[in-house]
């Protein structure tokens, strides 16, 4: 009999408790739905109409009719000037004293005298090649004379004209004073050309120094050295007057 009564107490509780919540889930849908509904439509009816705008007329009127006076342009920029230039003192160059004009001045040279005419010499007999006898130095008409061979076995006096023979064809004496001679060295080769020409004692006048050179390389080549010779070459030491 108790169980009975509990059993139905708690069935009783059971729907009051349900019914209830049912209300209040469905009180509370509503109130949000009521709630999203004003924040839409509510900002629209209380929002005041917009004011239609206003216009205002403007008359554009000259600033002269007003008194107004414009302002003049700006001036344009002023050229900066050219800077004038200031003529520079002259400065006169120091004039150095010439050493050349004090220098002592040589006395002139005596004219030369003129030579007197000069016969060629008689012509001496051709002797054979390769012998030893003659005279191993000769003097041609112009002045030129052997001073000496390197070698004191050469004694072949016939090469010795012709060698001075040839060398005189060649030669041009400068015009200088009489008393001038170079002394000249040279060699000649077996086959009679000349090498290691050159001035052992000079004159003292370049014109008549190369002059000599001149004479003794247009020589070249001598006749060959004689057979019975037997050196490779020959030095000679000529002195041009």
């Amino acid at each position: 009999m108790a169980d009975a009564v509990s059993n139905v107490l708690d069935y009783r509780l059971g729907e009051v408790g349900r019914g209830a919540l049912g209300r209040a889930l469905a009180l509370a849908l509503a109130a949000h739905v009521l709630g999203g509904a004003a924040a839409i439509w509510l900002p629209g009816l209380l929002r005041r109409p917009a004011e239609p705008p206003r216009y205002v007329a403007v008359q554009i009127v000259p600033a002269a009719r007003l008194g107004v006076t414009t302002p003049p342009p700006p001036a344009p920029p002023r050229a900066k000037p050219e800077p004038v230039p200031v003529p520079l003192p002259k400065v006169e160059a120091p004039v150095l004293p010439d050493r050349k004009a004090k220098a002592e001045k040589p006395p002139p040279r005596p004219a030369p005298a003129p030579e007197p005419a000069r016969t060629a010499p008689a012509a001496e007999p051709v002797q054979p090649e390769g012998t030893a006898t003659g005279s191993a130095t000769g003097t041609l008409a112009f002045g030129a004379a052997v001073a000496g061979f390197d070698n004191p076995n050469f004694t072949y006096g016939y090469y010795v004209d012709q060698m001075l023979a040839k060398i005189s064809s060649n030669w041009a004496r400068p015009p200088v004073g009489s008393g001038v001679e170079a002394i000249l060295y040279f060699r000649i080769g077996r086959d009679g050309r000349i090498d290691d020409l050159r001035i052992a004692h000079s004159s003292g006048y370049n014109g008549f120094d190369l002059a000599a050179l001149r004479a003794v390389s247009a020589s070249s080549p001598l006749p060959p050295l004689p057979s019975a010779f037997r050196e490779d070459s020959l030095g000679v030491n000529l002195i041009v007057r």
